[in-house]
């Protein structure tokens, strides 16, 4: 069965210092944040030392994180 190649979604990733801005809080935060255990899925390493988060995960791990 053939997939629609305009049905697909991509996934936004954001920079570390995009999320602290959006978030309003500094990047130190966020990088305490991703060093939560459950982060690792929202987590993509770029090269030896970037880091790129994926929103809609990182919220949705943050969701459950919180609700309790």
């Amino acid at each position: 069965m053939a997939t629609n190649i305009c049905s697909r979604t991509r996934k936004k990733f954001a920079t570390v210092k995009e999320l602290a801005e959006e978030l309003d809080c500094c990047v130190q935060q966020i990088y305490k944040t991703l060093k939560r255990p459950g982060m690792e899925d929202c987590k993509k390493m770029v090269g030896t030392a970037g880091i790129r988060v994926d929103k809609e995960k990182f919220y949705e791990i943050m969701e459950q994180i919180y609700r309790k």
